[in-house]
């Protein structure tokens, strides 16, 4: 769509990355998927592109003979409020000339500018579980008419313990929506999530030529070690003479912010 193309090329995005390829086509007829890819290799277009192109904005033909004007047409929930930011900024970004009306909701924040923006009409919805939750049991959010469906970083949405808030908004939504799941890993519990509420989605798998390169004078070691015991390894890899500059990678946020402290 010339639009979103335009609105990319104006801040420099002008050819995708792979997961993009790979995906856009597909995500674009309806077709359910599972997109495997790490954080950083573009995924956030990947599903934001063709969620802002099947909207059907206030300025597209067509869009007073909606069954719900107003209503949200797509939602795309995030395991936790600086993502939903994150992600809610490319969709900003890519659909400026679209004209679509975007809310980003998140816990933490006074309810009624989301109140506000929901009564006055939305089209795409960025939000994290539990306040998606909480403001559909209350019927401010109706995601009866929502057709498309995105559950950003599943993986750590089930180590957060957000399950069950997914499945209840799912459980909202029309059956006849696409799902479309991203995730690093697939644990069991996604597997079966995927299989439970998607139809025979489309596996997608993207990975980089650098994906497994390293710096030739890395040397690599690995501790085996019970989590509980991993805070006090790190910090004594800390104190060695030569640990000046470290970078530490944690699985969830919550674990940097445990090692941090």
């Amino acid at each position: 769509m010339p639009e979103i193309a335009d609105a990319l090329s104006d801040v420099g995005i002008t050819s995708p990355f792979p997961i993009q390829e790979m995906t856009l086509q597909v995500a674009l007829m309806g077709t359910d998927l599972i997109g495997q890819a790490r954080t950083g290799t573009g995924k956030t277009l990947a599903f934001s592109i063709p969620v802002i192109q099947r909207v059907v904005a206030p300025s597209d033909e067509g869009h007073d003979q909606l069954a719900a004007p107003g209503k949200p047409q797509a939602l795309i929930v995030a395991p936790t409020r600086e993502l939903a930011l994150q992600v809610a900024n490319d969709v900003k970004l890519a659909s400026k000339n679209r004209g679509t009306r975007n809310l980003t909701i998140y816990g933490g924040v006074p309810y009624e500018g989301q109140l506000e923006a929901l009564e006055s009409g939305v089209d795409i919805v960025v939000g994290t579980p539990g306040r998606i939750l909480d403001l559909a049991n209350r019927r401010a959010l109706d995601l009866s008419h929502v057709k498309c469906v995105v559950l950003d970083e599943a993986d750590e949405m089930l180590d957060l313990g957000f399950l069950p808030d997914v499945e209840s908004i799912l459980s909202k939504t029309s059956p006849e929506r696409q799902t479309m799941l991203f995730s690093a890993t697939m644990p069991g519990a996604i597997v079966t999530l995927a299989r439970k509420h998607m139809r025979h989605p489309m596996n997608i798998r993207a990975e980089s030529g650098e994906d497994n390169q390293m710096v030739p004078t890395t040397a690599q070691f690995v501790f085996q070690a019970h989590d509980l015991d991993k805070p006090e390894i790190v910090a004594r890899i800390l104190q060695a003479d030569d640990a000046t500059q470290v970078i530490v990678f944690t699985r969830t946020k919550r674990q940097a912010q445990r090692l941090a402290d």
